[in-house]
């Protein structure tokens, strides 16, 4: 009677076949786990390379915004430039060109101001307050309508339900401001529905106010 825990020839064999090739080909299983130990190693450094530019970025950034609230804009914009230019791709320069942005705003150079936030491109988790930045850019500079869009693009990127309020409420606002009275109507109706919605009290009183006016006229 054949032992039932015999081990079949056939796997003998490719055991064996395997044993050998690993003998035959020593050098190049060397040379590959080096290989991944060296990719191992680039990875763990490209990794301690940008957390250290960050940090440096993020307290470059603290004394910007210390020079901002200074009041000297000259100084803040020379600042949140070198920082913009030395960091970029850091959470902090991103954050370096909505302030830089705001500076701008406050010159009433709105223009540039927008540029600084169109160059950001991919905002991450400041995409939302990129856009509502941008709507407060344009309201500055009249563009009611634009603002209006803006604000809605803030309000589908926010992430809690009191910012998607707090920027729909903006855009209805802008709406209301550009003449557009039946598209403020709409978002403060969606929000007056909504009793679970942070704003939907004032929203009540808002559609209220502007079901007094003929649609269409601010």
């Amino acid at each position: 009677m054949a032992k039932t825990d015999a081990v079949p020839a056939d796997l003998e064999d490719r055991t064996e076949t395997l044993v050998e090739w690993s003998k035959a080909n020593a050098n190049k299983l060397a040379i590959a786990g080096l290989g991944i130990v060296a990719v191992a190693a680039v990875v763990f450094m490209w990794r301690a390379f940008a957390e250290k530019k960050e940090t440096r970025a993020s307290a470059a950034l603290g004394s910007a915004q210390m020079v901002v609230a200074s009041g000297n804009a000259a100084l803040a914009q020379s600042d949140l430039q070198s920082l913009i230019s030395r960091y970029g791709g850091t959470k902090a320069a991103i954050q370096a060109r909505m302030l830089l942005a705001q500076v701008h705003f406050g010159q009433g150079k709105v223009d540039e101001g927008l540029r600084e936030l169109d160059a950001i491109g991919s905002a991450g988790p400041y995409t939302a307050s990129v856009h509502a930045l941008k709507g407060a850019g344009l309201e500055q500079s009249g563009k009611a309508a634009e603002a209006a869009a803006a604000y809605v693009q803030a309000a589908n990127a926010a992430v809690t339900a009191a910012s998607k309020a707090g920027y729909n409420s903006d855009a209805a606002r802008a709406y209301a401001a550009g003449g557009d009275t039946a598209a403020a109507l709409r978002i403060w109706e969606a929000m007056a529905s909504d009793d679970a919605n942070p704003m939907s009290g004032e929203a009540k009183v808002r559609v209220g106010e502007l079901k007094v006016k003929p649609i269409g006229q601010g």
